[in-house]
């Protein structure tokens, strides 16, 4: 079962990939509501728990969201091989420079450079969905409720992912940039229309702030 399991986490799909952040999530979520929940308490603070339920998806979305982007590829992997098997060279291999790719995938298509595949076609959904929680989750729960704020992070935040995974082995690739940013403005879309249409909404984002 834990060879299949294993076997499954170094395919290098993005369900493998999810597998191998799913327990560091999880952790990161017991470990965050073990902090907040007392720390509640011990203001005498209300615990709304549909509010803290959505912090507690947000953290766990963080952390895979950190694991994904952020950490070389198949790093948990490499984590759980020295913790489970004693094989801790892997990590070593994984920090190197990746590459630069500034060409979008729809000029290449274009100039009949490239063929657009389902792989490809999943890659780039994926890259849009994986930033709309984020655009989501912080006009919600933070005080990031400004337009421009959100058009400027949406910006910003892909740029910097995509420059630090150059040191981490993966690739700067331009297609990530857009496909992110555009998830994030459509996460951001979806928060600011709910937040017209739930006003209590943005109550409980502002309360969050103040009991934190």
């Amino acid at each position: 079962m834990l060879n299949r399991l294993r076997m499954y986490m170094s395919t290098g799909t993005i369900g493998g990939y999810f597998l191998q952040a799913l327990p560091v999530a999880v952790l990161a979520v017991a470990v965050w509501l073990a902090v907040r929940l007392p720390l509640l308490k011990r203001k005498k603070a209300p615990i709304r728990w549909q509010d803290e339920l959505l912090r507690a998806l947000f953290v766990c979305y963080l952390t895979g969201l950190f694991s994904l982007v952020l950490l070389p590829a198949n790093f948990w992997l490499s984590v759980y091989d020295g913790i489970f098997l004693s094989r801790w060279s892997g990590i070593g291999r994984l920090f190197r420079l990746g590459d630069i790719n500034l060409t979008p995938s729809l000029v290449e298509w274009i100039r009949g450079d490239l063929t657009v595949s389902a792989w490809l076609v999943t890659m780039l959904v994926f890259n849009v969905l994986m930033f709309i929680p984020l655009g989501f989750f912080l006009p919600i729960l933070t005080r990031l409720k400004s337009k421009r704020t959100m058009l400027l992070l949406a910006a910003a935040v892909p740029l910097l992912c995509e420059t630090w995974q150059i040191f981490v082995g993966r690739n700067f690739d331009v297609d990530d940039l857009i496909c992110n940013f555009a998830g994030i403005l459509i996460g951001a879309a979806v928060a600011f229309a709910v937040l017209r249409r739930y006003p209590d909404a943005e109550e409980a984002g502002e309360a969050g702030k103040t009991d934190s």
